[in-house]
């Protein structure tokens, strides 16, 4: 009877490592699937001003939610470069980076300047599309 236990607590254990690697491996694919849509460009985010100029990202949607902005963007930049560069833009005029984290397939930026803080959120939407979210709330 122990011996039927440990078999099936084995099987059990063996199963449950299959799906979790299964669920890792779908997340990981992202980027890898091809973009079915594209969406629609809009033309000014309403950014607050002063605000840093971000190059090569085509905004798609701004929105209210309570006292902060949402802005949703994509772009053909790769995650890696991209999260550079908003870790530089929003480092100087007026911003700091108060924390960032990068992992294989999005990343987040923290900014505050003297009127706002907000987060930056990048990632992997689909081959050759990274998506770019940007929350700014006033302080």
């Amino acid at each position: 009877m122990l011996k039927k236990i440990i078999v099936v607590s084995m099987l059990l254990g063996l199963a449950l490592t299959g799906c979790s690697k299964k669920e890792a491996g779908d997340n990981e694919g992202r980027a890898g699937e091809p973009c079915l849509t594209q969406p629609t460009p809009i033309g000014d985010p309403k950014f607050p001003t002063p605000f840093p100029e971000i190059d090569d990202v085509t905004w798609s949607q701004t929105n209210e939610a309570g006292p902060s902005r949402i802005v949703q963007g994509f772009t053909g930049d790769a995650l890696p470069d991209l999260f550079n560069e908003m870790k530089e833009k929003f480092g100087e005029g007026g911003y700091a980076v108060d924390k960032s984290e990068r992992d294989p397939h999005d990343a987040e930026v923290n900014f505050s300047s003297a009127k706002n803080t907000g987060q930056v959120r990048l990632a992997e939407e689909c081959q050759g599309r990274t998506s770019v979210t940007i929350t700014i709330r006033p302080k």
